[in-house]
């Protein structure tokens, strides 16, 4: 049996190419592309990807997708996928009516059981077939998850590029400075809430950060060095900011129609179940006991501790040599020998980084999560831990180790280096006394300075190079070598021999160009941003101007991060969610720090401090800081909570007008039924009337049946008053007695 299949079905030896339509490519909200690599198969690949690659095109054409499969670059097979406008509008609204069932909207979308409609937008449908592709059999999807199982071969599943909307989009962005909601809603058009959101966040940040911008430009005029003023404006603004964007996330979460979404996530395909329980809507649920679970997750207890320690040492050994070369090297190239142990340290900790994140990956795995936000939740937490350490640990050092106790350090080490290198410590390390660590921290102040800038500003710009620059060239080099190559890896396709129209040709170029590319991880993007929100949180009173470094900074990212979508990665898949997930916390937790760390700075170096900055005085600082941080974010977020939004007071005045509107149908159902039955009194029908004795009779209780019949109850009324008003108040009556008999 031959690899290829072409069309719904067809089997046996390849088929030619039927012409397509005019404007078939047209359309990108129905098509996926799946990834099949079998240069790694084996030497029997030709079984196996056979065996494979026909599973595959029956488990999609099972779920009622349409299927092309075409070579990809080098020994790569391309499955194309096509969701039918039927399918597809059944899926759509399928999605919309579970969306109503959970609360994430709160209008019924209407229609029945069989209603077809067209997605809102691109993402919508795309998410849909994303479904179909993805999901497991049981749920009417075909069940291929990439690198899993059966599908190990299997490298990615993406969504071809809109490349007009991507151009109209950039082109449009390109002439804005802000990004309005309306901006946010075409990214979300595009790529899904998952990665609008980033764009969200970064734009409101972006916005924000002019504040510290200008008092950080005015404070370093005015020559204000670790200025209290600054810090506490610095600290007000982190919280206002932070604060800020939670109530910005809701307002854009109801907008996007996607709050509290995480509700109707499905199991990871990895997701190891060992019972089945039926909630409260009779729904089955796999379930994995929760003290295994938690047992799984302490894990990640000694797992941080060891990278702590591993990462510390590193960097505290490669610091130590960087200050002993630094003061006491007398050798040649002093210049150049000072770098060594930066250079060193830039070599080895990203494969020590490397070798902790597939250890964190390897955990995150063992803990067993349900859905797929939870585990990327528990990942991105270990991984924002290493981040901490490597990017802050070196400034914290040097602001509370190096600058307070170098005059003591500095000979310590030199003279324990000399005294272990023997001769050739004394003749390349001079003796020193400390004098090199200036009277007064003048150099280890600008020592402190250098260092927020060197790991500040300038990992921004080795990231941009990163993400820009060396994607781009090794792209370029890579399409070189296999155009190089191509004459000795080219597998035979009926391309290369059938004459195809023009559009077609360039469509399977592009969708072969974009298999070749990476897969887009937003979380990469939205840890750097957090990470620069952490320096200026934690450092900030160091050097005021790095404030400005981010700011033309993120206004380039803003743009260059749609430019990289669109070039330099896979489209992504469309996923839903409603923020930014766990960054949240880490965010909250800076800005805790950060209270803490600019306390403990300004009092050590600023003018400003309790006890002319005494290190007795230095918990009484932190211990005030945190404090007055607490409560000042408490009375934020209780203002902000209390203003809310645009879209949170719609949402909330839509939950209101359905309720009453609810009532209202009641009370007019309630009047018409009176009405139908006469009003009341002596208007009451004969067969109302006998209806009413009736339920007296069966109700079982014997004191309602004494006045059964029509005007009994007036009668017996009138006959007390009557009889009041002639005998005198609280006797006793025969004629009370007669109506209990």
């Amino acid at each position: 049996m031959a690899i290829w299949r072409v069309g719904t079905g067809s089997t046996g030896t390849s088929l030619p190419a039927v012409p397509a339509a005019t404007g078939h490519m047209e359309r990108y909200n129905d098509k996926y592309v799946i990834v099949y690599d079998f240069k790694n198969v084996g030497t029997s690949y030709t079984e196996t990807a056979e065996r494979e690659v026909t599973a595959m095109i029956d488990d999609l054409e099972t779920a009622g997708l349409l299927t092309e499969a075409r070579a990809g670059y080098e020994q790569t097979l391309l499955v194309f996928v096509k969701a039918p406008r039927e399918l597809l509008g059944k899926y759509v609204y399928r999605s919309r009516v579970k969306d109503w069932l959970y609360g994430i909207v709160q209008t019924h979308p209407g229609g029945t059981k069989d209603s077809i409609v067209d997605g809102d937008f691109e993402a919508e449908d795309l998410l849909s077939v994303y479904h179909l592709v993805n999901w497991p059999k049981d749920r009417g999807g075909a069940g291929i998850t990439p690198g899993l199982g059966q599908w190990e071969n299997v490298t990615s599943i993406f969504p071809l590029h809109n490349e007009a909307a991507n151009q109209a989009l950039l082109k449009h962005v390109s002439r804005r400075l802000f990004l309005t909601n309306e901006d946010l809603d075409r990214i979300r058009d595009l790529h899904g809430s998952k990665v609008a959101f980033y764009f969200a966040f970064i734009q409101t940040y972006l916005v924000c950060l002019t504040f510290p911008a200008v008092t950080g430009v005015l404070t370093w005029y005015l020559g204000g060095r670790y200025s209290l003023t600054y810090a506490i404006l610095t600290c007000i603004w982190c919280t206002v900011t932070l604060e800020y964007w939670k109530v910005q996330e809701i307002d854009l979460s109801i907008r996007w129609r996607v709050r509290n979404v995480a509700s109707v996530k499905v199991n990871r395909p990895q997701f190891q179940w060992e019972t089945i329980v039926v909630d409260g809507a009779g729904e089955p649920r796999h379930h994995f006991p929760r003290h295994k679970q938690v047992l799984r997750h302490l894990l990640q207890i000694p797992f941080i501790a060891l990278s702590a320690v591993l990462l510390g040492a590193l960097i505290v050994a490669v610091f130590a040599l960087e200050i002993l070369l630094s003061e006491s090297y007398t050798g040649g190239y002093q210049g150049a020998v000072e770098y060594v142990p930066t250079i060193m340290l830039a070599l080895v900790l990203p494969r020590i980084n490397g070798l902790l994140e597939r250890v964190a990956e390897a955990i995150t795995d063992y803990e067993n999560h349900r859905t797929a936000d939870h585990y990327e939740m528990s990942l991105t937490q270990k991984n924002f831990v290493l981040s901490i350490i490597t990017n802050y640990l070196p400034i914290l050092i040097t602001a509370f180790v190096y600058v307070p106790f170098g005059d003591e350090i500095v000979p310590w080490l030199s003279a324990h280096t000399r005294s272990l290198l023997g001769q050739f410590g004394h003749r390349f390390l001079a003796e020193s006394d400390g004098s090199a660590h200036a009277v007064g921290g003048v150099v280890d102040a600008t020592r402190l300075r250098d260092e927020v800038i060197a790991l500040a500003l300038t990992g921004q710009v080795s990231s941009f190079f990163e993400e820009n620059v060396l994607p781009v060239a090794k792209r370029k080099l890579h399409d070189w070598y296999r155009t190089y190559r191509a004459p000795t890896t080219a597998i035979p396709t009926t391309d290369d021999v059938q004459p195809f129209e023009q559009e077609e040709a360039r469509f399977l170029r592009s969708a072969r160009d974009q298999a070749t590319r990476a897969p887009y991880d937003v979380q990469e993007d939205i840890a750097e941003i957090v990470l620069q929100f952490g320096y200026l949180a934690l450092f900030s009173p160091v050097w005021p101007l790095i404030s400005i470094g981010f700011l033309v900074n993120n206004i380039v990212e803003l743009r260059t991060d749609l430019l990289k979508i669109a070039m330099e990665h896979q489209r992504p898949a469309p996923v839903r969610s409603d923020g930014i997930g766990p960054w949240i916390s880490s965010l909250d937790f800076l800005t805790w720090a950060g209270s803490l760390s600019t306390g403990a700075i300004v009092h050590l170096f600023g003018a400003s401090s309790i006890g002319a900055g005494a290190w007795w005085a230095l918990p009484i600082t932190i211990f005030i800081s945190e404090h007055i941080f607490t409560g000042f974010r408490s009375l934020v977020r209780y203002a902000l909570q209390r203003v809310g939004s645009a879209h949170i007071r719609r949402e909330r005045d839509e939950r209101y007008a359905l309720r009453a509107r609810y009532l209202r149908e009641m009370e007019a159902g309630e009047a018409e039924e009176q009405r139908r039955r006469g009003g009341g009194g002596a208007q009451l029908s004969v067969t109302e009337k006998e209806r009413r004795k009736s339920v007296r009779i069966m109700g079982g209780e014997a004191f309602f049946t004494r006045q059964m019949e029509h005007g009994a109850s007036t009668t017996a009324g009138l006959s007390l008053i009557r009889a009041c008003r002639g005998v005198g108040a609280g006797e006793e009556h025969e004629d009370d007695k007669s109506h209990l008999d």
